[in-house]
């Protein structure tokens, strides 16, 4: 495996989420950011989409020291810029991920619900199928039944 993460040394501006967004067809789109991630909402036709991608922490030792055998405490400065570029890099991920599922509904590899289906957010909820889903994924494979996936107490 590289050393080097996939997108590590790139910048993405938050406007090219938009600008990929919109060349697909998508509507009333934004970002928001917090102390633990970011996220990105859409409308495409009639499906809302929600999607997260958790962001580092400053204060994770990764940043905050040298690696090695000494673990060398870094400036605040050397702290922050590592910081920025692994969230920059977080960023471009994220707009590299919905660009390729977004062509692949433009080119019918699969549909929209396909790509995106753990993404949607439930009617009524504000929460997202997949985070409705997936942590009940285990009880699935032990014999669950699929309605009762949907049910906050299996």
């Amino acid at each position: 495996m590289a050393d080097r993460a996939f997108a590590q040394g790139t910048s993405v501006p938050r406007a090219e989420i938009e600008r990929v967004l919109s060349r697909y067809g998508a509507t009333r789109f934004g970002t928001m950011t917090d102390p633990h991630g970011a996220t990105v909402y859409f409308e495409h036709g009639s499906r809302q989409i929600q999607l997260r991608v958790p962001m580092p922490d400053k204060g994770d030792k990764r940043f905050t020291h040298e690696p090695a055998r000494t673990w060398k405490r870094r400036t605040e400065t050397e702290r922050d810029a590592r910081w920025q570029a692994e969230y920059r890099r977080r960023w471009r991920v994220l707009v590299i991920t919905v660009k390729a599922m977004l062509e692949a509904v433009e080119s019918k590899v699969l549909t929209f619900d396909e790509a995106f289906l753990a993404h949607i957010v439930i009617p009524g909820t504000g929460k997202t199928l997949g985070a409705a889903i997936v942590p009940k994924l285990d009880a699935l494979y032990e014999g669950l039944s699929l309605p009762a996936l949907l049910t906050e107490n299996p």
